[in-house]
Parts: structure tokens; sequence; C-alpha cells
């Protein structure tokens, strides 16, 4: 008899970051601390990062509600990526 675990499938998001000026540093450092962040990019524009997380739609939404929290973010935008089929 052969067992199966039942898990959700590898879900990506960006999330689209604007923090205080000059928290630039301790935002990245910050962020490679955390689970299921793939990618951190510091970027010119409306927004100064691009979050990519990987995992389970929880574990997506741990790490963004995480973000969050951090009290020099100022806003975040979530883009969660879908497969065309």
């Amino acid at each position: 008899m052969r067992n199966f675990a039942l898990t959700e499938p590898k879900q990506r998001a960006y999330v689209l970051v604007r923090i205080q000026p000059g928290r630039e540093s301790e935002f990245y450092a910050e962020m490679k601390q955390l689970p299921h962040i793939v990618q951190v990019d510091l970027v010119h524009g409306p927004y100064d990062f691009v979050v990519q997380v990987e995992g389970a739609a929880a574990d997506i939404d741990s790490v963004v509600l995480k973000i969050r929290k951090i009290p020099y973010v100022l806003n975040t935008d979530t883009m969660t990526a879908f497969v065309l089929s």
C-alpha cells in the first residue's frame, strides 16, 4: 500500500514594495532571512523593490503579511502568477 501526501502545488507571486527612503539595505537584509523568498530586486519607479515569493498559497500569504508588518514598509501590491493551460 502506498501513502500519498496531498500538497498544494507551488505558486509564485511578485510583491511590489515601497519603503521609507534610506532603509534599502535593511529591507534587503530582512528579505534574505524570510523563507520562500527566491529573489529580491531593487528597482526604479513607483516601487522600491520587487520580491519574488514561491510556495503554497498559505506560504505566500504568510510572507506578504510579514512584509506588510515591517514598520518602514509604506505600501505593497501583490501579483500572483498563473499558469496558462
